[in-house]
């Protein structure tokens, strides 16, 4: 006989392990099926690894800049015992994931899952097969590296950006990073401080273009990268690739040729070949794939939801995090959260790093707002003197006329914790104000915003009539 279940959750990465955790908080009895390693990519190739490498390597950059502040020697990396670490940490928080899910009374199944309608789920495993039914049924399955077909992947001279920490492995002493987004300027970070030649190409007209972050954090993580002696190549692209067993050959569409040990290739993501069977039960997806999902993130069958990369919109793991809190909660109680992209934090962990919510002061004027920056310099900033991180600053975005909190983005130290702040503001009925209402630690980056931040409340608090809306994403209490 089938096991039924309130929620199927189809796909154990970020998105899937948090709608099966917010499924059960709800009171929903939930099956968690995965056919992989549990934690999905973010676990297992990218977020939690990735951020683990750029911890060791933004330690080498602050410890080599210490000279003169009375600290001596060299500190050098060795790239093995680095990935060796690496290893151990994600084998060890593999090892918790199934404790955390049993704790909730969540029913774990390995194994291949495929629909047979819209409530009916076939598993495929190691115990054989097994059948399983329920009222509401959470898609995951993820997504997979975008290919290039004029730099095809050959998994050895030629990666893909899934493969980037068994390509450091390789410590290649030249390497070319296709594509100039949050990957490829965390992997030109990574393979340059620990030792490589990097060469960076992207066919736009920046790094980072994406409409949150800012030009000015895009031009200044570009100088940190060149001062660092990363090659950057704006408004190129790759015309062609020959690779052979000591290397790769790359002729660029403006000419030039040079020669690499590897390439990775980091050009965004397309969904997986459908292969649990939603195309069949009539799921409307796009020209590329995605699925296309309601606000509500049900797909075009009702009952069935879609989470994560596999349904486009912003593809990182905090984006899914939050696709999973919201198709979570609706599955298990027929609701109607909505999602918003908008308060959901984007983190880039480069040699710069750089956090971004809510609009940019370029989309909140094409929204219709008078969008006005409060700009705040590390270089001003006590605590940012005392870390020696001076390079570095904080947009706050506000409407002049009303005082309305819009967003933000922080690019320098402790961006990946400072934007959460932001998003604070943007989430408070206090809106703009709630950063100067806040007692701070001395000396801090919080108390910056809130200094900075006086004279603004106080030519908004002389305004008459005095306008004031809360955050653009504030929900009442």
């Amino acid at each position: 006989m089938a096991k039924t279940y309130d929620v199927a959750v189809i796909g154990c990465g970020a998105g899937g392990y948090q709608a099966a955790v917010t499924a059960a908080q709800c009171g929903a009895r939930v099956a968690l099926i995965e056919r992989e390693g549990a934690g999905g990519a973010c676990l297992n190739r990218a977020c939690v690894p990735k951020k683990a490498l750029a911890h060791v390597a933004s330690l080498l950059v602050q410890t080599r800049a210490l000279a003169g502040r009375g600290l001596e020697g060299d500190l050098r990396c060795d790239v093995p015992g680095v990935l060796a670490h690496d290893e151990d940490l994600i084998a060890d928080l593999k090892r918790g994931l199934p404790h955390r899910l049993r704790a909730l009374a969540i029913d774990f199944i390995v194994g291949h899952a495929r629909l047979r309608d819209a409530h009916t789920i076939g598993v495929t495993g190691p115990q054989g097969f097994a059948r399983l039914t329920a009222r509401r049924v959470i898609l995951a399955s993820g997504a997979r590296p975008r290919p290039l077909p004029l730099c095809p992947v050959d998994g050895d001279r030629v990666v893909a950006a899934d493969r980037l920490v068994p390509l450091l492995a390789s410590e290649p002493r030249r390497l070319l990073c296709v594509g100039g987004g949050a990957v490829g300027v965390e992997a030109a970070f990574l393979f340059r401080t620990f030792g490589s030649e990097v060469t960076l190409v992207t066919r736009g007209t920046r790094l980072l273009a994406r409409p949150v972050v800012s030009e000015r954090a895009a031009r200044l993580l570009e100088r940190r990268l060149s001062e660092s002696g990363v090659t950057i190549l704006k408004g190129t692209s790759v015309a062609a690739t020959g690779v052979d067993q000591n290397g790769v050959t790359v002729r660029f569409d403006d000419g030039r040729e040079e020669r690499f040990d590897r390439v990775l290739v980091a050009a965004g993501s397309v969904p997986r070949q459908d292969d649990i069977g939603y195309r069949a039960l009539g799921v409307r997806c796009d020209a590329e794939g995605f699925v296309a999902t309601s606000e509500t993130l049900e797909t075009s069958v009702p009952g069935l939801y879609a989470v994560g990369d596999m349904k486009g919109g912003p593809m990182t793991a905090a984006a899914a995090l939050h696709d999973g809190r919201i198709a979570g909660e609706n599955a298990a109680q027929g609701g109607a959260r909505r999602r918003n992209y908008h308060q959901v934090p984007l983190v880039i962990d480069s040699i710069l790093p750089v956090g971004a919510v809510g609009l940019s002061e370029d989309m909140a004027e094409r929204a219709g707002f008078a969008p006005e920056v409060v700009y705040i310099p590390y270089g001003a900033s006590a605590k940012a003197r005392v870390q020696g991180a001076g390079a570095g600053f904080i947009e706050i975005v506000h409407d002049e006329e009303t005082g309305q909190m819009l967003g933000g983005c922080v690019a320098g130290a402790d961006a990946d914790e400072l934007v959460h702040l932001l998003l604070g503001a943007c989430r408070s009925q206090r809106g703009l104000w709630s950063l100067a209402d806040l007692d701070y630690g001395h000396p801090s980056y919080g108390e910056d915003m809130g200094a900075t931040l006086g004279p603004y409340l106080a030519r908004l608090a002389r305004m008459q009539p005095m306008v004031f809306r809360p955050g653009i994403y504030a929900r009442a209490d």
